[in-house]
Parts: structure tokens; sequence; C-alpha cells
């Protein structure tokens, strides 16, 4: 008995569980992270985050907790359980930021014994299982891993005694005045008992509140010195130079998921790349999974390919990383960049600009072959049906037009701008989202009198927390305006937009770009102001646009202004996800499918009839 106890201390001892810090915004890498979260971002084509995962398992550690705040269902999507990974991993999903120590006290619970607490958005190798062995030597309450570096002017410096007791600290002083060559790491072994002076439900952080507070009442507080590399990713040219030095084998230890054809130049398997290019490539070279690099393509490491990245004829790659499900075209040049589908970002001039040209660069996603004919017979329909429609309509529509022009003076179609997606560009130092004016033009036909865009701002609009506008009884409306609206004839224009590829029959609701602006200006939060709907509602914008859609099929004149922002964002992440999360999904990804654009065809049409939600 005595023997089994004493086994139970000595593993006891060794054992540490581990929580990770992943809930920042990451607004320095903008517009990187404005689809990726920051501890998503790959650094040599593996997440940051699961490097940090893969650190923890090198050091025994199988119990893993992870904060999360901005797009945390990339990150759930990716490590799961853990179980993938040979480990335990569960989530903290943060309605708002707690700061780095207010976020630990949440889950106080989870640490019934010592623990460590890392930085999901950097890239390190240091010896976690020394630095244990360090801290349980001095017997120590909190111990923090620190670096010499000749210029602490940019990072939080500590100061210790001659025995590392820490002494105090500095937050990024000047030259002459710091104290102390040595950074503070962000890399923690604390004992449990130290969450019991973090105040619950309160916003706290370690450098700036707890840290001083252990000082103050005198709590065993080590530093521990380490060699180890550390980098952080927190702006645009530290998350390029990372990846460049990973590449340069600046930073030892690490090994990429593809095979050596030559001496440094790494090629996934699945990969396609031309012969001839591959000969004259400059190492180093990282081409990922299911990438296809033409003929003639120049390739000037250190270079990074992610997966699914399309790159055509004469291009030149130099010193750049390519992120995943890229399209770069024929003949362009990137130097010294990063490139993330449309958005180009220049490291030496610290500048990014959206590309809105398909010719340069744009999306490319690898889509199978029952996904190709499902598309081709959804855009085949489109455009017959259009036509058709339009073709036995015309005696409708000319009376319609008669009778418009009869009931009040005006153009017979209202012609509105409707955003087509939000566009990110960088103005100074900081990046802003803005509607580019490349709208859809939206035609339907004319229900109000000339004057009623001067007057909406004098009446009651039903969605009172917005973005939508909907006036009820609204007064602007003419007599066969109302007709129209009731019976939806106003909306048969439409065809033209089906016919022009403007839109689909099936996609998500094309906002007007007032609505459009609100929406990403103000947010989006529930009746009562609960819960936040902002980021999902966000999503919207990455949709196709069509006449019917999940909210307009599921009860269109029932339903809430948050109901129907939710329902555009699901189907519009419906629209980019693979075939693999597809079959995840199983009968709610249906819409993607012929059968599916078929289906939400009859329900709106149904819908539309009984003026009523199908269920």
């Amino acid at each position: 008995m005595i023997i089994l106890q004493l086994k139970r201390e000595l593993n006891k001892s060794n054992t540490l569980k581990a929580m990770i810090l992943a809930a920042g915004m990451g607004s320095r890498l903008m517009p990187l992270t404005l689809t990726i979260p920051k501890p998503m971002l790959p650094i040599v084509n593996k997440p940051s985050l699961e490097h940090i995962v893969e650190l923890c398992k090198r050091h025994g550690i199988k119990d893993i907790k992870i904060n999360l705040y901005h797009l945390p269902e990339q990150v759930d999507h990716f490590f799961r359980d853990g179980k993938d990974f040979g480990l335990n991993i569960s989530y903290s999903i943060e309605k708002k930021l707690w700061g780095t120590a207010g976020g630990i006290k949440r889950i106080a619970s989870f640490f019934d014994e010592t623990f460590v607490v890392l930085m999901g958005d950097g890239l390190t190798n240091i010896d976690l299982t020394k630095m244990l062995e360090y801290h349980r030597a001095n017997k120590s309450k909190a111990t923090i891993a620190v670096k010499y570096v000749d210029d602490p002017t940019q990072y939080g410096v500590v100061v210790v005694d001659g025995n590392n007791a820490i002494k105090s600290f500095q937050e990024k002083p000047k030259r002459e005045e710091a104290l102390s060559n040595l950074i503070n790491l962000g890399i923690y072994i604390l004992e449990p008992e130290i969450l019991d002076l973090i105040p619950p439900k309160t916003e706290y952080d370690f450098g700036k509140e707890l840290f001083p507070l252990l000082l103050e009442k005198g709590f065993p507080f080590f530093a521990y010195h380490t060699d180890a590399e550390w980098d952080d990713i927190g702006g645009l040219k530290d998350y390029w130079r990372v990846n460049m030095d990973v590449m340069n084998g600046k930073v030892p230890g690490y090994s990429f998921d593809a095979k050596e054809i030559r001496p440094g130049i790494f090629v996934h398997p699945t990969a396609k790349v031309d012969k001839k290019t591959l000969e004259r490539a400059i190492g180093p070279v990282l081409i990922g999974k299911n990438s296809d690099i033409s003929e003639s393509v120049d390739l000037i490491g250190p270079v990074i390919i992610g997966d699914e990245v399309s790159i055509e004829k004469k291009a030149t790659i130099d010193s750049s990383i390519i992120l995943s499900n890229t399209w770069v075209g024929p003949g362009v040049e990137i130097k010294e960049s990063v490139v993330n589908k449309n958005y180009h970002l220049s490291v030496p001039n610290n500048y990014g600009v959206f590309i809105d040209d398909p010719k340069i660069l744009k999306t490319h996603r690898i889509i199978s072959v029952n996904e190709r004919i499902n598309q081709f017979m959804i855009n085949v329909t489109d455009r017959i049906v259009a036509a058709l429609m339009l073709l036995f309509l015309s005696i409708p529509f000319t009376i319609i037009a008669i009778l418009i022009k009869l009931d009040s003076p005006g153009p017979i179609f209202y012609v509105s701008k409707r955003l087509r997606s939000p566009k990110i560009d960088k103005q100074g130092k900081h990046w802003y989202v803005y509607l580019k004016e490349q709208a859809v033009k939206y035609y339907v036909f004319r229900t109000m009198y000339t004057d009623a865009d001067k007057r909406v701002k004098d009446l009651k609009n039903k969605y009172e927390g917005g973005p939508f506008v909907k006036i009820e009884n609204d007064p602007r409306i003419t007599k066969i305006g109302n007709f129209l609206r009731k019976t939806s004839i106003d909306e048969l224009p439409l065809f033209i937009n089906v016919l022009k590829g403007d839109m689909s029959f099936v996609g998500i609701w094309a906002l007007p770009t007032y609505e459009a602006e609100s929406l990403l200006t103000s947010g989006l939060k529930s009746e009562g102001g609960e819960i936040d709907l902002s980021e999902m509602a966000h999503l919207r914008f990455e949709g196709k646009l069509g006449i019917a859609g999940f909210w307009q099929a599921r009860g269109r004149s029932a339903l809430t202004a948050e109901e129907r922002a939710i329902h555009d964002s699901m189907q519009s992440v419906l629209t980019n996800l693979d075939s693999k999360q597809l079959d995840y999904l199983g009968e709610y990804a249906e819409f993607q499918t012929y059968k599916g654009y078929l289906k939400m065809l009859w329900e709106t049409f149904a819908a539309v009839i009984k003026r009523t939600g199908a269920e």
C-alpha cells in the first residue's frame, strides 16, 4: 500500500496540465485574421497552435484546455476532442475577452494540479520537462520562462536576484532605463492555489495584475532561464520572419509534412509540380497537399506554398508565403509577401490590398466530380428557367409596367445596388473594412413613390436594433406597389439577374449597401442584447447571391432580423465547405446538391404562395 501511494505521488509530481491562450483577435495581422483565427495561421503549413499542442505532447502533457473567442469553430473543427492527436483537448469559449489570467479563472476547476500556460500564437521548442523540474526544485508557486536578448525595449522585462527569484517587472522600457535583458516569454508554470488570488468574473491580466500581486504577497516566484527558440507572430513582419526562419533551418527540431525530393525542396506526395519547375527551383521550398504548380514557374526560396494552391505559368514566387486555397495567375510576380486568396500583403511595406481581379489572385478550391456536376446542373437550370420565364412573362410584364405608370409617376423598375461582399484595405497604419462599389444592380418592379428613400428616416423600423429595414404599413408604398409586394410579383424582374449570372435562384439575400454597412459597422445582437451575433452575421458575405434561400423558405415574413442573419450565414458557410465537411453535416448540407437546390425552390414557392414559412 505504501509503495502504491509513493508511486501515485511520484506520478503526480511529474504530471502537468496545459492551458493554451488562443482567444486574441490578432488585429495587427488583419486581414489574414479576418477569416483565420490568429492561432490557426500556419507556420510552415501547420497552424501555430498545432505546434504548441505537439510541444505539449512531446513533454507528456495529455490534458489541454484552450480558450477561444474569435472564430472558435475553426479551432474546434481542426482539433475536435484531441483524440486524433493522442490528447484530451477541451475548450473554454469566451463571449468577451477576460484577459490572460481572467480567462483561466473562469475554468479554475480544471486546474487541480500543477499546470503550464502557453500562448497559442507563437513558436517555441522550450523544454517543458526541465522547466517543471526547475519549478519543483525551487518549490515555486509560479515560474516564468525568460530569455536573454540584446534589445529588450519591445518586451516585458523581468528583473531577478542572484537566486533567480523575481524582484520586479518592466514593460517595454527605454534601452537606458532597462534593468535587465531578460524578457518574459509568456510561458508559465503555476500551482492551482495561485488562482485563488484572481477575482472571479473580472478581466484580469498576468503581467499587469497577478504577477505584481504575487510579489506583494511574497509567494515563491522564480525565473527559468532558457536558450530555446521563441518567436511571436504579433504582426505581419513577425509572421513572415518566423516562417522564413523555420525554412532556413534557424529553428531546429521542426520537420515538414512533405518529401524532400532534393536538398531543400520539400513536396507533399499529393502535389502536382511541373518537372522543369522543380529542377530550377531555388530552395528552401515547401509545397503543400494537392497543390498544382505549372511549368515555367520560378520558385526562389524561402518559399512556402500551402494546401490546394494553384500557380499558373510564368509566375514568380520569391521569399513569400502563399496560404492554402489560393490561385495565382499567369505571369504574376510575388516577392517578400504573404498572400491569402485575394489578399496580397507586402512585408517590406507592411501594406495589404484586396486584388479584385480574378486573372491575378482568387480563391481556389479542389471540387469533386459530384460537386462539379451539381454546380453545372444548377447553373444550366438557372439560365434556362430564367430565359423561359422572361419570355413567358413578357406580356404580364408589359401589363404591370402600364399599371405602375398609371399608378404614380416615375420609372417602371427600381434598380438598387446590392452588396456583393465587403472589402478590406489599409489606410495609414490601420486596417478597415469598407464597401467597394462593385455591387450587383438589383432589378425589381418599383413599388414605392419616388421620394421613398428620403422619407425612410422619419419612419419607425420594425427591426429596431437593425441592420435590416422594414416599415410596418409603409406609407411610401403605392397602391399597385402594395399588391405587387403582397403577391411577390415585384421580384419577378430578378430573373434578369439570374440570366446575367449575377445570382442564382438559390443563395443568400442580396443586402442593399446601407443595410450591409450597418451590419458590418454596428454588428447584430439578439433582442435584448444578450447574444452577440455580429461575427456570424459577417459570414453571410462569403455566400453566393440568390432569389431563394434558407430564410425565405423558412418563413420570410415572420422571422426576426437575427434569424434572417443566421439563416443567411449558415447557407453562406455551407457554400464554402469542402466535401468532407459536407459529409460530416449530413442532411444539413443537402442544399449544395442539385436535388437540394430544387427542394429549396419548391419550399420557397410554397412559402410565397401561403405567405407563411415552410416547415
